[in-house]
C-alpha cells in the first residue's frame, strides 16, 4: 500500500518539475538580446564567447532544458528505484540522489557543447575557417550522427533506457553513494543513446523551441515504444538526409535553424 500511494506522488513531482523547467526553458528564449550580451552561445551563428559568466548561464540554462527534455522518459526508471528503495527501506534521498547524479552527467555534456560553439566562434572571428565551411561541417556531422543511430552501440545504449527492470536488476547498488553511481551510469547510457539527437540541437540552434519540443518528443516516443525498432533508423535517414542537403546547400541550415550569416 505504501508503495502504491508513492506512485502518483512521484508522478506530479515529475509533471510540475517538467512544466517549470518547460517555462523556464521558455522564458529564456525570450531573453536572447540579454543572453547575446553575456557571450552565451546559442547557435552556430551566435556563438559568444568564452568567459566564467556565459559558461556558468549557459551550463545552467542547459541543465534547465536537459530536465524539461529528459525528465518525462526518465520517470519509468525513476518510478523504479524508489519502489526498490521502498521495499529495501531506503528514504527518498536515495532516488532524489539518483536523479541529480543523472541529470549532473547531462549537465556536463553542456560544457562539451558550449565549448564547441566557443571553438566554432573562435575560427569565424579568425577567419580560419569560413562561415560556409562551419555549416557544412555541421552537415557532416548530422550524417554521422545518422549513421550512428543504426549502429550497435546505439541499439545497446537505447535497450538500457528501454528496459529500466533490467537496468535497476543489473546495476542496483546499495546506499546513498550507490544511488549517486547508478544515476551516473543510468545517465551515461542515456548520453549513449541520445548524443546524435543532441547534436541536431545543437546545429539547429539551443534556443530554438521548435526543435527542443521536437527532440525532446522523439526522444520520450524511442523510450517507450521499445516495440519500434524501425523509429532510431527512421531518424537517422532523416538526420542523413538533412545534412546531405545542408552539405550540398549550406543555405538550407538558415531556413531550419536559428540562422547563419554566410559570408
Amino acid at each position: 500500500m505504501e508503495s502504491q500511494l508513492k506512485i502518483p506522488t512521484i508522478l506530479r513531482i515529475v509533471v510540475v518539475i517538467t512544466l517549470v523547467a518547460w517555462w523556464i526553458t521558455y522564458s529564456e528564449t525570450r531573453q536572447m538580446g540579454l543572453l547575446m550580451k553575456l557571450g552565451v552561445p546559442m547557435s552556430l551563428g551566435m556563438e559568444g564567447w568564452a568567459d566564467p559568466l556565459s559558461f556558468a548561464v549557459f551550463t545552467a540554462m542547459w541543465a534547465v532544458m536537459m530536465v524539461a527534455m529528459m525528465l518525462p522518459s526518465s520517470y519509468p526508471t525513476l518510478l523504479l528505484h524508489r519502489l526498490v528503495s521502498t521495499s529495501r527501506n531506503a528514504s527518498a534521498k536515495s532516488t532524489m540522489l539518483f536523479a541529480v547524479s543523472y541529470f549532473l552527467v547531462w549537465s556536463l555534456s553542456g560544457a562539451l557543447f558550449y565549448l564547441l560553439y566557443v571553438l566554432v566562434g573562435y575560427w569565424r572571428s579568425t577567419a580560419a575557417i569560413s562561415d560556409i565551411n562551419i555549416v557544412r561541417a555541421s552537415g557532416i556531422g548530422l550524417i554521422i550522427a545518422g549513421i550512428y543511430q543504426w549502429s550497435r552501440l546505439k541499439v545497446a545504449c537505447l535497450s538500457h533506457c528501454q528496459g529500466p527492470l533490467q537496468f535497476i536488476m543489473e546495476h542496483w547498488r546499495d546506499g546513498n553513494w550507490g544511488a549517486v553511481r547508478m544515476g551516473a551510469k543510468h545517465g551515461y547510457y542515456c548520453f549513449g543513446c541520445c548524443w546524435g539527437l543532441m547534436l541536431v540541437l545543437f546545429v539547429m540552434g539551443v534556443m530554438h523551441i521548435g526543435w527542443m519540443v521536437a527532440v525532446g518528443a522523439f526522444i520520450l516516443v524511442e523510450k517507450i515504444t521499445p516495440s519500434a525498432r524501425w523509429l532510431p533508423k527512421l531518424a537517422g535517414l532523416v538526420m542523413v538526409a538533412v545534412g546531405a542537403m545542408i552539405l550540398i546547400a549550406p543555405d538550407t541550415l538558415s531556413t531550419l535553424s536559428s540562422h547563419v550569416t554566410l559570408r
